[in-house]
């Protein structure tokens, strides 16, 4: 007999896979990170950041919670930094990318009432 229990082989399988989930998630954001220095355009740097919210957030989070020194108290703020991120993530980039396209547009000024001069386009486009 070795003497290790299955307690030990327990810890040590956990170990090995919240390690393993924590390395994935960590090389995932690595990675989008060194893709986004070298994507040019504002609306290629949202796609190029986007498989960090989607997937290397979630990696190194459940990573850290399956490691075996977390306390309940941990999992509990690793999992409402999840939702958080599951929650919010995609609408932040759904936003950040409507803003670049409208301000891509050649037009992308506001609507407002017409100016003095009968002209449409409001307080701050006078003059064009």
């Amino acid at each position: 007999m070795t003497g290790r229990s299955d307690r030990d082989r327990d810890t040590t399988a956990m170990t090995l896979l919240a390690d393993t989930l924590t390395w994935a998630g960590t090389a995932v954001c690595v990675l989008a990170g060194l893709r986004l220095a070298r994507t040019p355009g504002a609306a290629g740097r949202l796609h190029a950041v986007a498989p960090v919210t989607a997937l290397g957030a979630p990696l190194l989070l459940a990573g850290l919670a399956l490691h075996p020194w977390s306390s309940w108290h941990d999992v509990v703020k690793i999992a409402v930094i999840g939702v958080l991120l599951a929650a919010t993530g995609p609408a932040t980039v759904v936003t950040a990318g409507q803003a670049v396209a409208r301000a891509a547009r050649p037009d992308h000024r506001r609507p407002g009432p017409p100016n003095a001069d009968g002209r449409g386009g409001g307080p701050g486009t006078e003059g064009s």
